[in-house]
């Protein structure tokens, strides 16, 4: 019997005893999911932006769909990381179709990010 996440934090912490535990959100559709998802990933790139981690054409940061996981998300190519919002990403599958969005993307993005989440389903980002 495995336990929940929230189980296995409970074992890892003081306090939880006595105050609730951060969990991560639950959602109701898988829509709701992809749109939290993408928000999270434009964040990502406004905080990479932020730090100094922006690299005009080359930079890139990808997530795999949640509702159709042989497709991933990528920043539009030659847009400014401190820009990126949810609605800019492109989602383009493993053949490198663009499937959502109207911009190109980096070919060092699709190529890279393409191998890694066909041969490691089990990561997302």
């Amino acid at each position: 019997m495995s336990n929940t996440l929230e189980q296995q934090a409970a074992k890892m912490t003081i306090g939880s005893d006595k105050f609730k535990l951060i969990m991560p959100p639950k959602f109701n559709t898988l829509n709701e999911q992809r749109s939290y998802e993408k928000q999270r990933l434009a964040a990502g790139f406004r905080v990479f932006a932020m730090y100094g981690f922006d690299e005009g054409l080359a930079g890139h940061i990808t997530l795999r769909d949640c509702i159709e996981p042989d497709t991933f998300w990528v920043n539009p190519v030659g847009m400014h990381f401190a820009h990126i919002k949810a609605s800019d990403l492109i989602r383009v599958d493993h053949k490198g179709n663009i499937i959502e969005g109207s911009t190109p993307i980096n070919n060092a993005a699709f190529t890279i990010h393409s191998r890694i989440h066909m041969a490691r389903p089990d990561v997302n980002a």
